[in-house]
């Protein structure tokens, strides 16, 4: 916002009206009595003194107000604080994904015709015992519906949840029209290679490819629970082309 009145311009238009309300006789002896014959006697009465004090603080109160606007306009405009990100924003990053809340028991093998998403980091469970922050992370759902035919896992039993028996969370990314399928895992000793495979909803037998366009402008990121045949342990969790993810600490706690 461009200031009506340059600073320095308003420092000394005040300087001189509080000098006038303050000592008015003074101000005019100052100002203008150098140019009288004989100060004295053309100095003006107590009336002329008492408007000037008058004309004086109506110009200091009109200062107060314009500066108090441009003061009040400039809070106005000024823009917000980003608000501090929260620790789940922290961890998985904004916006938060939703979760899947489901029993998903990791296939050994990989079926043909449906999409690989992209995975980004994970985070291991002790199985049973969760952290406590996913009970409050918002639910996947699809137009509404929180178990479309053929998302992957299991509805878990009344009164427990899916991710509680997870030895994992993935953060799987994949189109937006789509739901993850299955969850793939090749284990070895050394290694867990993970793969979350995307379809359409319904029908096993249809073209979920032509369907789910992997590299589609609008994508959703989910967090997938997952349980392997053997705890993670110490062995290097990899997605389908061998690249370690990346672990996320509790930052919840």
């Amino acid at each position: 916002m461009t200031t009506w009145l340059p600073t320095a311009a308003v420092a000394i238009l005040g300087a001189v009206l509080l000098w006038g309300l303050v000592a008015p006789r003074n101000q005019w002896r100052v100002l203008f009595g150098w140019s009288a014959r004989d100060p004295d006697e053309s100095e003006p009465g107590d009336a002329l003194h008492g408007l000037r004090r008058a004309i004086s603080a109506l110009g200091l109160l009109g200062l107060l107000v314009v500066g108090g606007l441009q003061l009040g306009a400039a809070v106005l405009e000024r823009p917000a604080a980003a608000p501090e990100p929260s620790a789940v924003e922290l961890m998985w990053g904004a916006p938060t994904p939703r979760l899947v809340d489901r029993v998903v028991v990791a296939a050994a093998e990989s079926p043909e015709g449906y999409v690989p998403g992209r995975l980004g980091a994970y985070q291991p469970i002790d199985r049973g015992y969760p952290p406590n922050y996913l009970a409050e992370l918002g639910r996947f759902t699809l137009l509404g519906d929180a178990s479309p035919s053929g998302l992957v896992g299991s509805a878990p039993v009344e009164g427990f949840t899916g991710y509680g028996a997870g030895d994992l969370i993935v953060e799987a990314t994949g189109p937006l029209a789509c739901i993850p399928r299955w969850v793939v895992a090749t284990e070895s000793e050394q290694t867990v290679q993970i793969d979350v495979l995307w379809g359409l909803p319904g029908a096993v037998d249809q073209d979920h490819v032509a369907g789910c366009d992997p590299s589609g402008v609008i994508q959703q990121t989910l967090l997938v629970p997952v349980q392997l045949g053997e705890e993670l342990g110490e062995r290097l969790l990899v997605d389908i082309d061998g690249v370690p993810l990346v672990e996320v600490d509790d930052l919840a706690g």
